[in-house]
């Protein structure tokens, strides 16, 4: 059996946590801020879970 890798858990968990924050600034109306802060912060949130990713995706290779 092959031993868990922690560390690539947590990195998953973080993505998903990054493009779901990003999913829920950008479509909800949850936050009451200004729309042009909304989508600013939303996109950061959204490319900084894509930057993650692909972090993760390169560790495996």
């Amino acid at each position: 059996m092959k031993q868990i890798n922690y560390r690539f858990i947590l990195g998953i968990m973080m993505v998903i946590i990054y493009l779901g924050m990003a999913a829920l600034i950008l479509f909800s109306d949850i936050f009451n801020i200004e729309q042009t802060f909304k989508i600013i912060i939303g996109l950061l949130f959204l490319i900084y879970g894509i930057f993650r990713a692909y972090r993760l995706y390169k560790s495996l290779s």
